[in-house]
């Protein structure tokens, strides 16, 4: 992995005498030179470089820097809002500094130095930007710039919260450091969230890093940049900055109501006959279900959509699902094996952006298809909608989004071109960009049909795209169940709002085991208060459906999935509040109750909507917590 230059000094919060000089003393000072006003904005000139502050709204401002004077016109695919109503603003200079005011915050620029600091329109300081650097760098065969910004943070105790899912169990990053990069079971979204009442926006799609190790500095940093460019957005509330995310990258839309019912999945089904038989005897038993999931293996060839012999009747297969009020989800790799036509033409038309090199799991020369040109979205979309939509399945499970790289850390794209240019450059959207095909695409198609998409990945405004994400492959066991909860509980404050595992854990499980089926158990109950509910995994009888534990869990399995559906007019109300009002339905603690320190650290508790407390059992043998 390329080295990333550490960042220099970000937000400077409080003033005890150490922090003068305990700023980047091993970089220049950058002192201001001049600045300009304009009708939504300020740009203060630096020895070297510029600032640029662009006022959207009372409570955010977009912050740039350039190396030069003037700033780049980069092509942005996740903001999709850049206009924005005046808003009323003051700028006011002093012998020492440059102030800019809006009615909710306060931007202080000193002039000796140009560190920033952020205040609140009481006076009490948010946060501070102490230094920044890009320094000139070539990655991928492309001149550029590593970028890094520093934070002294000598005089504050916030805790973080935000940056996506990951796996380590760690809920407040105060005091760590995240890499913001795609991989399996850690979906990287570069939002962060402090309990001072502030976040920030890292408008960066490259590998990037955000590295608090030292509690006392802060550093942001990413391996390709042209400028720093990113939000400060005020709240103080967590509603408030997420709401100003989704207005800057999307709102989240509404599900069909089914799809906040029960999922039944497992890896994987094998045939038509077993998946309408599965269907027609929860409805013979009387357990609610709403969508039944059809993984891998269902084609001939991986990336061409040709039901394989079990499947002699797919259309009727869907028909017969939907008369049983039964929905169906199909697996959508974004990988081509070759041996078919559609391999050999997309190769003809340039579609692919790298191969695998030797035989393993998958062949050689399986390719990864272009999300990043247009043209290439349009043809894998026109795959699903010909096999697939068109004979009515109605959900689609995108798996391996990051994309996978099987038996390598560095993303594929890393030393790759794609149909915008430096993979490098884009290695975090792929996920955003291939849910963007199959969510344009069947809008385009139809609006008569919500869309709905389960994703193993995904990066900031992948929610436009009606996608939710799970928690990918993970084990199943108590630390990995514990874990979890403070991942789905940090990817919900990164601005993403449907989030889900596999329940009981995915690699290889006995149902038959007594000391698993009480794991699976708990999982279960969890799963109930998740956004999406949904069991699936690899298990060694092949069975993961309710009654596949023994007769005791079925009751108890079908006694909780009830209550799913008991408060389904509950859920279906917070997922509108969700869509109409960016509201955030898997809450922790602190979205609601961020001025009581005592909630900081408690990452193994949440709200799910404004009045259900949820407090999973996490432990093997209690019976209470």
């Amino acid at each position: 992995m390329p080295r990333l230059l550490r960042l220099v000094p970000l937000f400077l919060i409080g003033s005890l005498p150490i922090a003068p000089s305990s700023g980047a003393q091993w970089n220049a000072l950058n002192p201001v030179e001049s600045f300009d006003k304009d009708s939504d904005g300020a740009t203060i000139f630096l020895k070297k470089g510029a600032l640029r502050f662009h006022v959207c709204t009372n409570s955010m401002v977009r912050v740039l820097f350039s190396p030069e004077r003037e700033f780049p016109k980069v092509l942005d695919y996740v903001v999709i809002k850049s206009i924005w109503p005046q808003t009323p603003f003051e700028l006011t200079e002093t012998a020492e500094a440059i102030s800019l005011t809006t009615a909710k915050l306060k931007l202080v620029v000193t002039k000796k130095d140009s560190v920033v600091v952020f205040y609140d329109s009481a006076g009490k300081k948010l946060a501070q930007e102490n230094d920044r650097t890009l320094a000139a760098a070539e990655v991928n065969g492309e001149k550029t710039y590593h970028l890094e910004r520093f934070t002294n943070m000598w005089d504050t105790q916030e805790a973080f919260y935000g940056l996506g899912q990951h796996q380590g169990g760690v809920w407040n990053w105060r005091g760590e450091s995240v890499d913001i990069g795609q991989d399996n079971t850690n979906i990287s979204l570069p939002l962060l969230l402090s309990s001072n009442g502030y976040g920030i926006f890292w408008n960066n799609p490259s590998r990037s890093r955000f590295n608090n190790r030292f509690v006392h500095a802060f550093f942001i940093s990413s391996e390709v940049a042209d400028q720093m460019d990113y939000y400060f957005i005020y709240g103080p509330e967590f509603d408030h900055i997420i709401s100003a995310y989704r207005e800057l990258t999307g709102a989240a839309p509404l599900f069909g109501k089914w799809a906040y019912g029960y999922w039944q999945c497992k890896n994987r089904y094998d045939s038509q006959a077993e998946i309408l038989s599965i269907a027609k005897r929860y409805r013979r038993e009387h357990i609610p279900l709403d969508n039944i999931v059809q993984d891998w293996f269902w084609w001939n060839t991986m990336g061409e959509p040709v039901w394989n012999k079990n499947y002699p009747d797919p259309k009727t297969m869907v028909d017969e699902l939907h008369k049983e009020n039964v929905h169906l989800m199909v697996s959508v790799w974004p990988f081509f094996r070759p041996g078919s036509q559609v391999y050999d033409d997309m190769a003809q038309k340039g579609f692919f952006i790298d191969k695998t090199k030797v035989a393993g799991f998958h062949p050689a020369g399986m390719a990864l298809y272009d999300a990043f040109n247009p043209e290439a979205r349009k043809y894998y979309w026109n795959l699903m909608d010909n096999a697939l939509f068109k004979i009515g399945v109605d959900a689609w499970w995108l798996d391996t989004t990051e994309p996978e790289t099987e038996g390598r850390e560095a993303s594929i794209l890393l030393q790759n071109k794609t149909g915008v240019g430096s993979g490098a450059r884009y290695a975090n959207l792929f996920p955003l960009m291939t849910t963007s095909a199959v969510y344009q695409g069947q809008r385009a198609q139809s609006d008569g049909k919500r869309v709905f998409i389960l994703s193993r990945s995904a990066f900031a405004g992948a929610q436009r795209n009606a996608a939710a994400v799970w928690s990918g492959d993970v084990d199943p066991n108590w630390e990995t169940f514990r874990r979890q909860i403070p991942a789905g509980l940090n990817y919900s404050l990164s601005g993403n709002p449907y989030w889900t595992t596999d329940i009981g854990g995915f690699v290889v499980a006995n149902p038959d085991d007594p000391a698993y089926r009480e794991l699976y158990l708990r999982w279960f109950e969890f799963g109930v208060f998740n956004p999406i509910f949904r069991a699936h995994g690899t298990r060694t009888t092949n069975q993961n459906e309710i009654w596949s534990y023994g007769t005791e869990m079925q009751t108890i399995l079908t006694r909780y999935d009830r209550l799913r559906y008991r408060l389904l007019p509950y859920i279906y109300a917070v997922t509108w509040k969700t869509t109409s009002e960016n509201y955030t339905p898997m809450r922790a603690l602190v979205m609601d109750f961020r001025n009581d320190p005592r909630v900081w650290n408690i990452g193994d508790q949440f709200l799910f909507g404004p009045s259900l407390l949820v407090n999973p059992v996490t432990e093997p043998g209690a019976t209470s917590r």
